[in-house]
């Protein structure tokens, strides 16, 4: 592969042919935008270097990279790594550029554009109420945890299944990061224990048992940041010109923490690194963190007639999904009779889900479900039927087809 070169300009190529092939690449696409910023060649620059007593290189490399983000549209991250490649002309040429501590700054630090939305209760509990089962885990197993989205995006059915039975919160033990590599003791929150509970029966209905299995499917940590910003939407917060991202929920936690705990104890419930002489156990992070319940929870309490509506609500949904309809159709007829409470939520679905189940739940003769006793499983099995789902009443959806 033919290497580009600059005719007539020696101290250009020399340079460039000192570097490695991937970055003489990026450093010939950099360095012409320089060149056209100057309206010199890189020998006619050289040689301007060598005579400059005023640091006037200095200045033009800086007003290089802002040239970069405004007249060419490059992004931030771009016009740093077009200075770095200025510098390198420099150095090799055994004239480098010195910077004040505050230009240096300049020249390497990426500019603060935008701060993070601060969550309050009210937000977020408006925000579940637009939620889907996954979206829900999404949000308050988020602010439950504070864990930074790569490690809460790798939670495991075992990292998480062993402690659904205790008393909130529940630390679910040592959870080692993935960025830092140091040791969270995260907790499972009043409002995330019955969204968790309602994810393993889920998984478990997918036939997804290994303890190894994750959470969540998603192979890229971004998506929970649009869920987070798709809640936001749907639930009409007006953030401003902040920045709405998963990262907010861990801010939420955090800022609430410190009311109730030293530093050195709110960091080691999310995962930051401590002093070793400030470590305490779990237990007494749990009681302190009990007390901060106060003020991250959305409910006070979730009692046993809300934990099956809760569940009838997702068997219903899935139902629905199973016969064509979308959860935005869902979402317009909520919206269209004047949905309020769970307990509506689920007489809706019922409807929605009824007109199909009967007649065998066909719709065009496709992708037939139905809706029978335990009694009644064995001959429709038989028949080559098979279980989709299984509702909290202890009835069987079964479907002909088998569901992508």
């Amino acid at each position: 592969m033919r290497r580009e070169t600059f005719p007539d300009d020696k101290a250009t190529n020399e340079w460039l042919d000192s570097q490695k092939n991937s970055t003489r690449s990026a450093y010939v696409t950099y360095w012409k935008y320089f060149l056209e910023f100057t309206e010199m060649s890189g020998s006619q620059i050289l040689a301007d270097r060598r005579k400059d007593k005023e640091y006037q290189w200095e200045k033009k490399t800086l007003e290089f990279k802002t040239w970069m983000m405004k007249e060419k549209k490059k992004a931030e991250t771009s016009a740093t790594t077009a200075a770095a490649s200025v510098r390198s002309f420099f150095s090799f040429h055994r004239f480098p550029l010195k910077f004040r501590r505050g230009e240096k700054q300049r020249l390497t630090e990426a500019e603060v554009k935008q701060e993070d939305y601060r969550f309050s209760r009210e937000d977020l509990a408006k925000m579940v109420s637009f939620a889907n089962l996954t979206e829900k885990y999404v949000l308050v197993a988020g602010k439950s945890f504070g864990l930074r989205v790569g490690d809460f995006i790798a939670l495991t059915r075992g990292d998480l299944e062993g402690y659904l039975d205790r008393e909130v919160p529940i630390s679910i033990g040592k959870y080692v990061t993935q960025k830092r590599k140091v040791a969270a003791y995260p907790m499972i929150d009043r409002d995330a224990l019955p969204v968790i509970k309602l994810m393993i029966e889920q998984m478990d209905r997918q036939g997804r048992t290994e303890l190894s299995e994750r959470i969540l499917k998603y192979k890229d940590s971004i998506q929970l940041t649009r869920i987070v910003q798709r809640l936001a939407k749907r639930a009409g917060l007006k953030t401003g010109d902040k920045r709405v991202r998963f990262h907010c929920l861990r801010k939420f936690l955090t800022d609430r923490l410190s009311s109730y705990m030293s530093e050195s104890k709110w960091k080691q419930v999310v995962g930051k690194k401590i002093s070793e002489g400030s470590y305490v156990t779990p237990e007494t992070l749990r009681e302190d963190y009990k007390r901060a319940m106060a003020e991250t929870t959305l409910v006070k309490k979730v009692s046993e007639e809300e934990m099956a509506l809760l569940a009838k609500k997702e068997a219903l949904k899935m139902l629905a999904k199973m016969q064509g309809i979308t959860e935005a159709e869902m979402r317009r007829i909520f919206r269209g009779k004047r949905v309020l409470t769970l307990r509506d939520e689920v007489k809706v679905l019922e409807e929605i889900t009824e007109k199909t189940a009967t007649n065998g739940g066909c719709q065009n003769g496709h992708n037939c479900q139905r809706i029978v006793s335990e009694e009644e499983l064995p001959s429709l099995l038989a028949q080559g039927w098979q279980v989709a789902a299984v509702l909290p009443s202890g009835k069987v959806v079964v479907g002909n087809e088998t569901l992508s």
